[in-house]
């Protein structure tokens, strides 16, 4: 908010890592969504990233 408030545009703190784990798990639907470290289940339960990152491995890159 205060990055918005100076004038900041918002830095995207993703790696190429992450967001192919992202698309590949969201192709699955293992996840419906994310949102910083946290993505969200298809039932809306939030999970931390790097635990669903360990728990479904993918050979994204």
């Amino acid at each position: 908010m205060t990055a918005c408030k100076e004038g900041k545009k918002p830095q995207n703190t993703a790696t190429a890592d992450v967001i192919a784990w992202y698309e590949w798990a969201k192709s699955k639907r293992i996840v419906a969504a994310m949102s910083g470290n946290v993505v969200y289940t298809p039932d809306g339960e939030p999970v931390d990233l790097q635990q669903m990152m360990r728990q479904y491995p993918c050979e994204c890159s």
